[in-house]
């Protein structure tokens, strides 16, 4: 028998790591007559099969379940193939996470200055959560933005501006707030009720950068470099813009670094 720091030594645990397994059930505590813990070599086993199923992914309570279950059979293989499943899924999510780090990393580098290109864009679908201004769509489409939200390395918080506010009078426009992912990846989308998500079609469009504060976002004075650009090019816009903002405050100053995809005829 072995006391807690002889054990510590022979498993690589800490003793606050031992005493965690012993609450959580893995270990089973005996004392000497002096009130001291004491582990035997197959304590040992025990913990380096817990942690073997650490390894897999498992949660310190799955693991705990499983330690005790028998082995082999179909109930453990099929715990085996849906946390196999499930580490697929965040392997995927991962790669998109680093794709918008890397996508954050090339417009500082950038400086978040104007880029103008040529892109054939990936259609949205994207759920509501205002109206312009008006938020009261969010409470009907709750569970719809709840979920997009648990899919965030995939989805992106955007702003659709509708290509009517551009062709109206005034000195602003009016985004809709929406939480928004590409078509392809709609596969994803269970349990969505898809009376409650919407569709915006993009294919050919300018790809547009620009640097500015939340207040002058909306300002159409800040949109005109993207239509000296199509008539410059021979462009017309064709439907409502998307935008994706950056939050990354770049310059100390609150300004924002948006990337705008405008479909274009």
């Amino acid at each position: 028998m072995y006391r807690i720091k002889e054990f510590a030594a022979m498993t690589g645990l800490p003793p606050s790591k031992i005493r965690f397994y012993e609450k959580h059930g893995l270990l089973a505590t005996r004392r000497e007559e002096n009130g001291y813990r004491v582990f035997s070599p197959e304590d040992a086993f025990r913990a380096n099969a817990f942690r073997v199923l650490l390894q897999y992914g498992f949660t310190v309570e799955q693991a705990v379940a499983m330690l005790d279950a028998e082995q082999g059979t179909d109930d453990f293989k099929r715990s085996l193939e849906d946390q196999q499943a499930k580490l697929r899924r965040e392997a995927d999510l991962l790669r998109y996470r680093l794709a918008k780090i890397d996508s954050a990393l090339a417009l500082i580098d950038g400086g978040g200055r104007a880029a103008f290109t040529l892109v054939d864009a990936p259609d949205q679908l994207y759920v509501s959560a205002s109206v312009g201004r008006d938020f009261g769509v969010s409470v009907e489409n709750e569970r719809e933005i709840a979920l997009f939200y648990d899919l965030l390395s995939i989805t992106s918080c955007a702003r659709i501006i509708a290509k009517r506010d551009f062709d109206a009078p005034g000195e602003t426009v009016d985004p809709s707030y929406v939480i928004a992912m590409p078509e392809s990846e709609e596969h994803r989308l269970e349990g969505v009720d898809r009376a409650h998500v919407g569709r915006l079609c993009l294919g050919k469009c300018v790809r547009f950068r620009r640097r500015v504060t939340r207040a002058e976002s909306v300002r159409k004075e800040t949109f005109a470099d993207l239509f000296a650009y199509l008539d410059d090019h021979g462009y017309a816009l064709r439907g409502d813009v998307i935008l994706f903002p950056s939050f990354l405050n770049l310059d100390g100053n609150g300004s924002d670094i948006e990337t705008l995809f405008a479909p274009v005829r």
